[in-house]
């Protein structure tokens, strides 16, 4: 095979895709790729007057005036031959591991290699195909072709020629996001190297889990230069998502894990002491950070001035794909909006280190442990201090049996409360 790996995708303006697809896909492509030996990535764009070499990424235009998916038959042109062979990779394909493995799979690059239609058993299908060099399918197709015709081009492909591979028959680890005509697939399979989505939903709508962390994660910025963050995970006993919460902490912040039988504020007040962030968070040891909630957070507190921040987050159920967004009804409580109702989604609370320091920590004598923020922001606006908001979803909140707030008895929870509303009523 030539030393070279090329990647080939598509964009035809005007339709379901935008630049933003390619983006994410590139993010995907580049971040998972983990030999030295950079692959070369060539973009079909019917936006591109002329050839663009941008380093990582060669743009050429898209000539073909086919409409939609038709578009992608300049991908057989002879004039294509120069970049033979390639993978071609449709924009609407998650990259869950390195590309490299389905290089790998490509053991005599002379064949051509597509999808098996997941709908359609033995039937060709291109999202994922593999372009070999001085083929005479190819030139067959290219020369078949004289407009566009029906309504995907696969069919016209499928009477034209035959795949010598399908994918699917050399690995298990391409999966269809469609698990099924009624459900999608809400967790991604252990051996996943893609999943390719087709028709509705597109990436950017699927409401699932794992699919908005997969676009989170391209679209995340990096924590600017000199700011320190700590992120503090109190908790009991590891109830199974620990890793998952410690993995979700991106790299450059100080992570401090407080084990111990107390309380919850108990097991983050003793942990304090140890912070060296400029930032501190809480993570609970059953929930996630979004791949954006550092810096966007920081960015918030630092461009509005202010000593702590909220912002919106996704509830999920574990073991289901359901998810609940949640957005805040106020956006910058005071403490009369708060006394009236608790609009914070603790999850996604940010703090400065001087409000720790002006304050103390979380009250320990809440004997349950189910208030310890509510009353913390309580006294942080009743101090005067600036609660900022952040557009943003900043963590993932996990619904589960086992939570705190599920086994905690609803007359303990309300007492709670109130002993909290009664210190601070107007």
């Amino acid at each position: 095979m030539n030393d070279i790996l090329t990647i080939v995708l598509v964009l035809r303006s005007g339709g379901d895709f935008t630049f933003r697809d390619v983006e994410l896909i590139l993010y995907h492509i580049n971040t998972k790729w983990n030999s030295p030996t950079r692959p070369r990535i060539i973009l079909l764009w019917d936006e591109a007057s002329r050839e663009y070499d941008l380093g990582n990424l060669k743009i050429i235009p898209l000539k073909s005036e086919a409409p939609g998916t038709w578009a992608r038959i300049q991908l057989y042109s002879p004039e294509m031959e120069q970049y033979r062979p390639f993978l071609y990779v449709d924009l609407d394909t998650a990259i869950i591991q390195s590309l490299e493995n389905i290089f790998d799979l490509v053991k005599d690059p002379t064949q051509f290699i597509t999808l098996e239609d997941f709908w359609q058993r033995g039937q060709l299908a291109t999202a994922l195909v593999w372009f070999p060099a001085k083929s005479d399918k190819i030139l067959k197709a290219w020369n078949s072709f004289k407009t566009s015709q029906g309504p995907r081009m696969d069919y016209f492909l499928r009477q034209v020629v035959t795949p010598d591979r399908f994918w699917q028959r050399l690995t298990d680890t391409i999966h269809d996001f469609k698990s099924n005509k009624k459900t999608l697939l809400n967790d991604i399979p252990l051996n996943a190297d893609l999943i390719c989505f087709h028709g509705k939903p597109r990436i950017f709508e699927a409401n699932v889990l794992w699919v908005v962390d997969y676009v989170n994660q391209a679209e995340a910025k990096p924590l600017p230069k000199g700011k320190r963050v700590t992120v503090i995970i109190p908790y009991k006993e590891d109830r199974g998502w620990l890793q998952q919460a410690i993995d979700s902490i991106p790299k450059g912040v100080q992570i401090l894990l407080s084990q111990g039988g107390g309380n919850w504020p108990e097991n983050f007040n003793k942990a304090l002491p140890q912070a060296t962030g400029d930032y501190i968070k809480y993570l609970h040891e059953d929930d996630r950070l979004s791949p954006n909630c550092i810096t966007d957070s920081v960015e918030a507190l630092d461009v509005q001035g202010g000593d702590f921040i909220h912002g919106k987050a996704i509830e999920f159920y574990n073991g289901s794909g359901r998810l609940n967004h949640y957005t805040p009804s106020v956006e910058y409580p005071r403490v009369e909006d708060l006394l009236r109702k608790n609009t914070i989604h603790s999850a996604t609370l940010m703090y400065r280190r001087d409000v720790f320091n002006r304050l103390g920590g979380f009250d320990e004598t809440l004997g349950k442990g189910v208030s310890e923020e509510y009353e913390f922001n309580l006294r942080c606006l009743k101090e005067g201090m600036k609660i900022g908001y952040c557009p943003s979803v900043l963590a993932y909140y996990r619904r589960h049996p086992l939570q705190k707030i599920r086994t905690t008895s609803r007359i303990e929870k309300i007492r709670e409360k109130e002993m909290v509303k009664i210190k601070y009523a107007l």
